[in-house]
């Protein structure tokens, strides 16, 4: 038994490592394309602008796309990167994702997922995402979250 844990715990850091490697590898282009759409689900679901309550998730978003936050240059080129992404235009942002490949595309959609969970506004965030998931071709499973 200890052995299926243990090779269960290597495929799972095995998993996260090709990840990290996929979402390093993109181009400045895809990433600031993939933050607008976060900045669309943030900014359609609280009704309003980024606020200082939102940077734990542009935070984890940019952990996701291989920006170490935790140092300085890591932080400094995620917070470039961020301003570029919030002047990206919206309609090529959802053009460049609909193109990337599919393993993108569904780290796209668990970190969109993920950043549903963050915050408040649930069922508001999860509706959107589905909407930023059918615009952006990236495969999903409808879910109706009406009470």
């Amino acid at each position: 038994m200890t052995d299926f844990y243990k090779n269960l715990m290597n495929s799972i850091n095995s998993e996260k490592e090709r990840n990290a490697k996929m979402m390093g590898a993109l181009r400045i282009e895809d990433k600031a394309a993939i933050l607008q759409l976060v900045c669309q689900l943030i900014i359609s679901a609280d009704g309003g602008m980024i606020e200082e309550r939102d940077d734990c998730v542009v935070d984890y978003v940019l952990k996701e796309l291989g920006y170490d936050t935790d140092t300085s240059s890591g932080a400094t080129d995620g917070n470039l990167l961020w301003n570029r992404a919030t002047e990206f235009n919206p309609f090529e942002a959802f053009q460049i994702v609909s193109e990337l490949d599919r393993d993108v595309k569904n780290m796209v959609k668990t970190i969109l997922l993920q950043i549903c969970k963050m915050g408040g506004n649930f069922v508001n965030r999860v509706d959107i995402a589905q909407q930023i998931f059918q615009r952006t071709n990236i495969e999903y499973y409808p879910v109706n979250l009406t009470l």
